[in-house]
């Protein structure tokens, strides 16, 4: 019967600790896990409405509560700022259970104090003791285990989150696109003349990037291809850190001629651009790099021995037609195909590569289309010099290079191009005038149909080029005629 006892009041005993270790973290964790909750609730609804920031003025002030009103009323969106609402909330839960597994010192005095409570209870002080050690012991095995897990969840809520602020900022550009209200806002900053941003910016999905000590956070599939304070939103040590609200982007080392030498990235370990390791620059953004430790800031002669290097043009294009992108680098981007999005890799077109064939739907099966297996990249419609010009791209008709729409060329990775011939809206495929102007991104050049940049602006600044060329050339000679005549 003692024993019996004994049985009996450790299991009264585990069942009250397990409650009163429930009670505990909720009384101590709930209002932080709420605070936070709110607070990354409403950053996510911040960066969604981006779209329609500095609208009106003060006097407009009822004009927006009645806009508001009508957009709580929108399904659509209240069902997103819901979901944002509860991301929200459960990933406020899982880096406060994070938080707690990490203090190892916080949980052997809750293990002692349980054990102590076992003794008193049984009467057993090696009972207890036996408890405390047991408990610590599985502790020490299953608590890095359950952090990975946990470390997974997180990760999956925030690529959860930004799918949920992408529907959400779609969803408001449309509405004011059939409302008429679409302004556009200021052009997007792509760096200083002589330090041009690199890389396709407004692209839809993540990358993984790897902040100090191997640790991983989520940010934009876009990241660094234009001036934008990149880490004020995902950076953990934002928004607190000095340099959280300074604008930055990623550059070409080898065409950066500022005063001030830009960085080798670390966010995305192994990155390149057109072969060169990619590197950072708050300068070209008019901004101060007060995040770079001085000892890891570049010298000017690094940089030389860096571009130095010779480049594969069969991984990074031909000389004449350079892919542009940043790569490899993780995560994923979704691209229009037939209407609909599809999946794509985070570093698609960044270099010369088969990119559709893992990934297009007609790809798949025991029949892919012959152009599956071609490599192909994106490039810059005005810095491609080949027989066979670039063509627009239909993946991504809302992203651009430096401000200018995205191309793609087979050519540039010396492959046959058998995908444009069975694509109709190509502009190459349009054969008169006519049909040409039909499409608001072709331009008719006299002869062909073309992506319009190629027509007007590549061709304008070919000739701006050329014009300077050749007052260059009669600046020289005028010095040598004078000393003849």
């Amino acid at each position: 019967m003692a024993i019996a006892r004994i049985i009996v009041s450790f299991l009264v005993v585990l069942l009250a600790c397990c409650f009163s270790t429930e009670a505990a973290l909720t009384s101590r964790e709930g209002q932080k896990i709420q605070k936070k909750a709110t607070k990354l609730a409403t950053k996510s609804q911040k960066k969604a409405t981006q779209l329609r920031k500095a609208k009106k003025s003060d006097d407009d002030d009822d004009d927006d509560e009645d806009e508001d009103d009508e957009d709580e009323v929108d399904p659509q969106k209240a069902q997103l700022r819901k979901k944002l609402l509860e991301n929200a909330k459960k990933q406020a839960e899982v880096k406060s259970t994070m938080k707690h597994l990490s203090d190892e010192q916080r949980s052997s005095q809750e293990i002692d104090a349980y054990a102590k409570q076992v003794a008193n209870e049984t009467q057993s002080v090696a009972m207890g003791n036996m408890l405390g050690k047991m408990w610590k012991d599985m502790r020490m095995f299953e608590v890095p285990e359950y952090s990975e897990h946990l470390e997974d969840k997180l990760a999956a809520l925030k690529r959860e989150e930004r799918s949920t602020e992408d529907a959400l900022a779609s969803a408001e550009k449309e509405k004011e696109k059939k409302a008429g209200e679409l302004k556009t806002d200021e052009p997007e900053n792509y760096g200083n003349e002589d330090c041009r941003c690199v890389g396709i910016d407004n692209l839809e999905g993540e990358t993984i990037a790897t902040i100090a000590e191997g640790k991983k956070e989520s940010y934009p599939a876009d990241l660094g291809a234009r001036c934008e304070a990149w880490d004020l939103d995902n950076h953990p040590k934002c928004p607190g850190a000095s340099w959280c609200k300074q604008q930055w982007c990623y550059v070409d080392p080898c065409k950066c001629k500022l005063g001030v030498a830009p960085k080798a990235a670390t966010y995305i370990p192994g990155a390149k651009y057109q072969g060169k390791p990619v590197h950072f620059s708050y300068a070209t953004c008019d901004a101060k790099d007060s995040y770079t430790a001085e000892e890891d800031k570049k010298t000017f002669k690094q940089i030389e021995k860096t571009c130095a290097v010779e480049v594969n043009h069969d991984k990074w294009g031909d000389e004449a037609c350079p892919c542009v992108g940043v790569g490899p680098q993780p995560g994923t981007t979704k691209v229009l195909i037939k209407d609909k999005k599809v999946e794509y890799p985070a570093d698609t077109g960044a270099m010369c590569n088969a990119w559709d064939e893992d990934n297009h739907p007609d790809c798949q099966g025991d029949s892919p289309a012959d152009w599956c297996s071609a490599a192909w990249c994106y490039v810059d419609p005005c810095n491609c010099k080949l027989p066979s010009p670039p063509k627009t791209s239909g993946y991504l008709p809302d992203s651009s290079y430096q401000g200018k729409p995205v191309y793609y060329s087979y050519a540039a990775c010396g492959a046959e191009d058998a995908y444009t011939s069975g694509a109709k809206e190509a502009c190459v495929n349009q054969k008169t005038e006519g049909a040409c102007q039909k499409l608001d991104k072709c331009a008719w050049d006299g002869k062909t149909c073309l992506g319009k940049e190629l027509v007007s602006i590549c061709a304008a600044d070919a000739k701006k080029s050329s014009a300077f060329g050749l007052k260059g050339v009669t600046a020289l000679l005028l010095p040598v005629v004078g000393l003849l005549f």
